[in-house]
């Protein structure tokens, strides 16, 4: 009985010091991270959003399942409509979208989930949101320039095999694959549907053990957690790679893939190597050696680790706009 409790006061101990152990880690990776300063945008609050910039006018849409931002310059340039897609914070990429237009480029920020109209979550997003948007301004027949940003880059690809007026493609930090939904629950499945049938996908199911339990501790301490390995185990694991991947071959315009190698999201700089590789000349893809997923932002937000260093994030930044108004501009 003795040896017992000696036992059962040792585990109690070690039981105290763990907690502690972990209790002071949350405080010092909260401090140093600063969590607790992330903002909270809310994004379909639309009376939020500015009704003018400066030399143009912005109205909000909504239309079937399509929603987001129409901004007119009150001189546009001679160029096609540009639309924008955020990633998967749900935002329209508005900021991005204001920037284009203040430039003359007749510009469309969409929201691709999380509206009024729209599925409330990452999950089964139907892809026909994007021909509900085209009706709503007559650009069915016309080409159009697509800029998506990560899970957004992902979309846009998805598109370029539904419609063919899209003839200029920008990627950033792009997939190769379709993945699953990010709702979590037991109804998760594909990320996108098309005529109501899931697109296949890569499932994070297959991810292994020691991955999984990596970033469950990360946060467990609130510890910057980089999924990269996630989506990199998942993928390695998955018995349906192939079909997984976005087919590149129905798309022939032109392509501009932006990457950073120092990505800790996902593996952003591979896929826009391999997608490169696949579109041949079509394509010109950029990486930069010590960006991480987000160019000119912190390597750290909202508890991710997004990977690369401020500094080399706002190069980054600074030079893939110029190539980007270089690319719309030709």
């Amino acid at each position: 009985m003795k040896r017992f409790l000696k036992v059962l006061s040792v585990f109690a101990i070690l039981l105290v010091v763990a907690v502690l152990a972990i209790f002071g880690m949350r405080v010092y990776n909260h401090a140093t991270y600063q969590w607790e300063e992330d903002e909270v945008v809310h994004l379909h609050d639309y009376e939020a959003y500015p009704d003018t910039f400066s030399d143009g006018q912005i109205t909000h849409f909504e239309e079937g399942v399509a929603n987001g931002f129409h901004l007119q310059p009150d001189e546009p340039i001679d160029a096609p409509p540009v639309v924008l897609f955020g990633g998967s914070e749900g935002s329209s990429n508005f900021e991005e979208a204001v920037r284009l237009a203040k430039e003359g480029y007749e510009t469309y920020a969409l929201f691709f989930f999380g509206a009024s109209n729209q599925p409330e979550t990452l999950n089964r997003v139907p892809l026909e949101f994007f021909s509900d948007f085209l009706k709503t301004f007559d650009l069915e027949e016309t080409a159009v320039t697509v800029i998506g940003y990560s899970k957004g880059a992902e979309l846009a690809l998805n598109l370029t095999n539904y419609y063919p007026t899209i003839e200029q493609l920008v990627l950033y930090t792009p997939s190769e694959y379709t993945y699953m939904g990010l709702e979590f629950s037991a109804d998760t499945g594909s990320s996108w549907t098309w005529e109501g049938e899931e697109l296949p996908y890569i499932n994070f199911d297959g991810v292994d053990g020691f991955t999984m339990f990596t970033t469950m501790f990360d946060m467990l301490i609130a510890s910057p957690i980089a999924y990269r390995d996630t989506y990199e185990s998942a993928v390695e694991n998955a018995n349906n790679r192939e079909t997984a991947r976005i087919n590149t071959s129905n798309f022939d315009g032109r392509a501009l893939l932006f990457a950073g190698e120092k990505d800790e999201m996902w593996q952003g700089d591979t896929a826009a190597r391999q997608i490169g590789e696949a579109l041949g000349n079509q394509a010109e893809v950029v990486l930069y050696r010590e960006a991480g997923h987000s160019f000119g932002m912190s390597p750290y937000y909202a508890g991710m680790a997004l990977g690369g260093t401020t500094q080399a994030n706002v190069e980054a930044k600074r030079d893939s706009d110029e190539l980007l108004f270089d690319f719309l501009a030709e």
